[in-house]
């Protein structure tokens, strides 16, 4: 075998190699430095940078963050979409503070007091909120922070998000969120058939009011619509313009809801980080209605001729025009585009309030909503624009990344710091030079006794339509139908016991609820009132009652009572018993009380008395019921057990009824009360 052979070494440059190689490099610097080498590099940077800002802009959708879909501000449809996005900001952008977060290529503006975009900059989909942060608001206030991870603050951090969301809300829901449950209203609680729902603004509305229980969103009601599985958490509502459709779709039901006449119903419980009196200031196209603790404060509807309650805006009306905020494009947006300012409430910090929203669309097309919040004494502060005051952003947790883009992205300018009304914050010191005390007040059971008397600061210019006093009921709808003019006398009023002498034994300081009818022909009285909660199994409802035997001179029957409803329906005296599962009632030719209800005997063995009844009804079941009636002097109780129910089976008792039939007398009312 011959030997392997040895290996070659490189060969060794000679002085003509180099030269040769030096002269080739010579060329080559020469070809790149020549102006039409140049030139083409240019074109190129300017195709790439071109196509570059087509990408990244979208056209200045804010929604395409979620779709890819570009929104006309009009109400033209949505052009095809294209696939979500699933890029995600680096942990080091979600934490950063409001006035570090990296700019987009364009041109961004802001100052020490105001948050602000010269042009639109959309970000991908919204990322998982850090509730970890420290947000604090030192024009509303003393200036102390609101710590959301250590003290004074929430007592400790809490988790991240980690899924991702929309303009309407997150996927993951977390403990300070506004839940968001969506229905159709076009389709019934299966989504196979139509409600019937008429094809007008008027028809919406008039069904919106009918999920109304008073001031509160009636649970039953919503059951006969077709309400959507998923639900979302919202910890601000901030919608720039978009496609109605976009809701339907975030809902993950783009193919089953059309999208109109829907509504999203918002849910959750709030807490001011410092404590004052504010308002929340609005609008939305084409619902926007908020309660707070079973009150409405606020409606700011696109259509400002209609509303859900008898509530109005007292102040600034068409006054601050938003028409650049939500795209307007016509006169008529012109007139409509105005924010709407609701009702002054104190609120404490630490000491959470219950949060109502109804958000909806009838017509389809274009779709915004915004819903800040202000505190009294800031109401004259401007930023750049002098149209409008700048009014916080009402929010239940630190915005992330993209919810500040979006800020910043619209005709809106905000306040650079933002103050967070997290449920769960503590209160902590609103004033930094005095010290902490201790608080030595007995905590409050968790499911407190709920009351209201006639002697409540609510009722001192007297009984009144939309006044509530007390807890745990919601605001009186007040219907009769008297007429002075033709000797028909129906109606409600506070009796003092200076006037009245009867009332003593169910008068507190002296006052009762009073209600008559009596008069030529036929007269109607009814206080209706919904529950703030529906009655629930083991609770006690109680009222004291005082009232004569009827006696109709109209030929028809008389009486006088309480029934227990579910749902609220409220619209004429008649509807006393729309819904009623057990109705109380004193009937004209009846020595005892009748008791009306899914029993067979109607006699309660207890006789009527000017002398007045305390009845206690206690929920055994859906079903079933324990009765005690009482007489006020004293004396032996009648006990009624296990009586059933009326009316539709495993219905909620979601409010009362007080009423006066044609009695010919007054009667009084008073001590409501919700026990454990």
């Amino acid at each position: 075998m011959s030997p392997n052979p040895p290996a070659k070494k490189p060969a060794t440059p000679t002085m003509g190699d180099r030269k040769n190689q030096k002269k080739k490099w010579l060329t080559l610097a020469a070809l790149i430095t020549s102006t039409p080498f140049l030139i083409a590099i240019a074109v190129h940077l300017i195709a790439l940078l071109a196509v570059g800002s087509v990408v990244i802009f979208k056209g200045g959708n804010p929604l395409a963050m979620f779709s890819g879909e570009k929104v006309d501000a009009g109400d033209a449809g949505p052009e095809s979409p294209a696939p979500p996005s699933n890029e995600e900001p680096s942990p080091q952008e979600e934490s950063a503070p409001m006035a570090e977060t990296t700019p987009t290529p364009t041109e961004i503006t802001e100052t020490s007091e105001i948050l602000s975009l010269s042009s639109p900059s959309p970000t991908p989909s919204f990322a998982p909120t850090t509730p970890t942060k420290t947000a604090t608001l030192p024009s509303m206030g003393s200036g102390s922070s609101v710590n959301k991870g250590g003290s004074p603050g929430a007592g400790g951090a809490k988790r991240a998000r980690t899924g991702k969301g929309s303009l309407f809300g997150f996927d993951e829901t977390m403990e300070d969120d506004l839940i968001g449950t969506m229905y159709d209203l076009k389709l019934d609680a299966t989504g196979k058939k139509s409600t019937g729902l008429g094809s007008s603004d008027t028809d919406f509305y008039k069904a919106v009011r009918g999920l109304l229980a008073g001031n509160r969103v009636n649970e039953s009601a919503l059951r006969k619509y077709f309400c959507v599985p998923k639900k979302l958490g919202a910890t601000q509502i901030f919608i720039p313009s978009c496609d109605a459709a976009e809701a339907p779709k975030v809902f993950q039901v783009a193919d089953k809801v059309k999208p109109n006449y829907w509504v999203i119903h918002y849910k959750g419980r709030f807490s001011a980080p410092v404590s004052g009196q504010y308002r929340f200031v609005g609008k939305a196209d084409d619902l926007l209605w908020v309660a707070v603790e079973g009150r409405t404060v606020l409606e700011a509807h696109w259509d400002n001729q209609n509303f859900l309650t008898s509530w109005r805006p007292k102040d600034h009306v068409n006054e601050h025009s938003i028409y650049d905020f939500m795209g307007g494009n016509t006169d008529g947006d012109r007139q409509r585009a105005y924010l709407t300012y609701g009702d002054w409430m104190n609120l404490e910090t630490g000491k959470p309030k219950d949060l109502e929203i109804l958000l909806g669309e009838y017509g389809g097309g274009r779709f915004f909503g915004v819903l800040m919040i202000q505190l009294q004494g800031q109401e004259d502060k401007k930023g750049k624009s002098k149209e409008r005051p700048l009014i916080p952003l009402f929010v239940t947790a630190e915005p992330n990344a993209q919810q500040k883009q979006t800020m910043r992205n619209s005709k809106l300018e905000f306040p650079r710091e933002i103050a967070v009304f997290a449920a769960s914050q503590k209160g902590g010191n609103t004033n930094p030079a005095e010290p902490v005390k201790e608080n030595t007040t007995p905590p409050t059971p968790s499911n407190p006794e709920k009351t209201d008397t006639a002697n409540e600061p609510s009722y001192e210019e007297g009984w009144k339509e939309e006044k509530a006093g007390g807890t745990g009921f919601g605001n009186w709808t007040l219907k009769s139908n008297g007429n002075p003019e033709k000797k028909s006398y129906a109606g409600f009023y506070v009796a003092k016991e200076q006037e009245k002498p009867g009332i003593a034994p169910l008068a507190t300081a002296g006052k009762a609820w009073g209600i008559f009818a009596d008069g030529e022909g036929f007269q109607e009285a009814c206080a209706f009132r919904p529950l703030t909660s529906a009655l629930t199994t083991g609770q006690r409802f109680s009222v004291e009652i005082i009232t004569p035997n009827p006696r109709s001179n109209s030929g028809s029957t008389g009486s006088i009572g309480l029934s227990l409803r579910s749902g609220n329906t409220s619209e004429k005296p008649t509807d006393y018993n729309q819904g009623a599962r057990f109705e109380f009632t004193a009937l004209e030719g009846k020595p005892n009380y009748q008791i009306f209800d899914g029993s067979d005997s109607s006699d309660s063995g207890f006789p009527v008395s000017v002398g007045g009844v305390r009845l206690e009804f206690t929920l055994k079941s859906d079903d079933l019921y324990d009765l005690r009636i009482s007489p006020l002097g004293g004396g032996s109780p009648t006990e009624l057990k296990g009586r059933k129910l009326g009316g539709a089976a495993g219905s909620s008792l979601e409010s009362l009824a007080i009423f006066n039939r044609d009695s010919e007398a007054n009667a009084f009312f008073n001590k409501l009360s919700v026990k454990p």
